[in-house]
């Protein structure tokens, strides 16, 4: 702002930059959370509601689908691919 920059300029090219790393940490613990929250989703959901994770029990339940196994292999891929990435970007240079 000390330079004229607009509110929305300083905002974009200072602040964004900053909160980046923590929007994106909040983003990964809240998608591992709830994904591990299938007992809770359990009881509070109503019926006809299913979440994947819940799906997927339910599935896993009767029997094992290769629906259910190409669901696990995309999550093993993603979550490989996130880690990836950021290790590659928060790494630092000499």
């Amino acid at each position: 702002a000390d330079l004229d920059a607009t509110t929305w300029k300083a905002f974009r090219f200072v602040t964004l930059p900053l909160l980046r790393p923590a929007i994106i940490a909040g983003f990964m613990l809240a998608f591992v959370i709830s994904l591990d929250d299938v007992v809770i989703t359990e009881f509070v959901k109503s019926g006809g509601q299913d979440t994947l994770p819940t799906y997927m029990l339910g599935q896993l339940r009767r029997e094992t689908s290769p629906e259910i196994n190409a669901i696990a292999t995309v999550f093993l891929a993603l979550s490989v691919v996130l880690v990836t990435v950021f290790y590659f970007v928060n790494r630092r240079k000499p």
